[in-house]
């Protein structure tokens, strides 16, 4: 018999103990269930669970129209597709980092990969941490939800940094976002897409055409960075440029493995 259920308060600390074998791959997952907890209608979350033991074998997260799972390799991986599949919401990316297999992509059915992206996923610790001050006429400050109008305008033309203005407001309630201004002018931003006690996931680094290559980007990282390292949190992040890389090793972040993400299409 399949044991795939929804996850309720009693799993918690199965939950927090399977992903914490890998925090920092994990860590969508983690921050979605400490920072949004498991009743919210547009973030909900699946385990897989043995037969015989009732041992957690792998946990899947939906968050809007994404998807994020990990488990072991013995986990129902084709029951859990199932769910991605029967779901109402249609799914649009997912955060194919599994652990126990190398791809959960070729289980599902309902969907093809429209878009895929390996990218190099990076941790700072803080005694590698090289801040830098924001360039000459450019102030950094942390963005409050009066800034919302003026974020969801950045993004909506960001390319593959666009975000819904769902997307944006998100993090600007939940966890943290960062600008750089200009004469008066959201020029760049930065934010964590999840948090948790001891890591942040950064995402949404973003600087508009017109201001690219006066470290805008790299400024207002640092300003992001230096105050999740004064609370205790370990900035991680992914990317795929080469000037993105160059930013990030400036400010003294490391590889330590790849990231992959799917962007999804019906496979009809």
């Amino acid at each position: 018999m399949r044991m795939i259920r929804p996850l309720t308060e009693q799993d918690r600390k199965h939950v927090v103990a399977l992903l914490s074998q890998d925090r920092a791959l994990n860590l969508y997952i983690l921050g979605n269930l400490e920072t949004l907890g498991l009743k919210r209608d547009f973030c909900q979350f699946w385990g897989d669970f043995e037969d015989s033991s009732g041992v957690l074998r792998a946990v899947l997260n939906r968050y809007m129209n994404g998807w994020t799972l990990y488990g072991r390799p013995d986990a129902d991986w084709a029951g859990l597709a199932q769910v991605v599949d029967q779901h109402p919401v249609p799914a649009a990316r997912l955060q194919d980092n599994p652990g126990g297999i190398p791809s959960f992509l070729p289980y599902l059915q309902r969907y093809r990969a429209s878009q895929e992206k390996v990218e190099e996923l990076m941790t700072l610790a803080p005694e590698h941490f090289r801040p830098v001050a924001p360039p000459p006429g450019a102030t950094v400050r942390r963005a409050t939800l009066a800034d919302l109008d003026a974020l969801i305008h950045l993004y909506r033309d960001a390319g593959s940094m666009q975000r819904s203005p769902a997307a944006v407001e998100r993090p600007l309630r939940d966890t943290r976002v960062w600008v750089a201004e200009v004469a008066g002018q959201i020029g760049a931003a930065a934010l964590t897409n999840a948090e948790v006690a001891d890591l942040a996931m950064i995402g949404g680094v973003y600087t508009v055409p017109a201001l690219r290559g006066r470290g805008l980007s790299q400024a207002v990282c640092s300003a992001l960075c230096q105050e999740l390292l004064r609370e205790g949190k370990g900035p991680v992040l992914y990317w795929d440029t080469p000037a993105a890389g160059a930013v990030y090793r400036k400010l003294g972040f490391q590889a330590v493995g790849r990231w992959r993400s799917v962007w999804l299409a019906p496979a009809d």
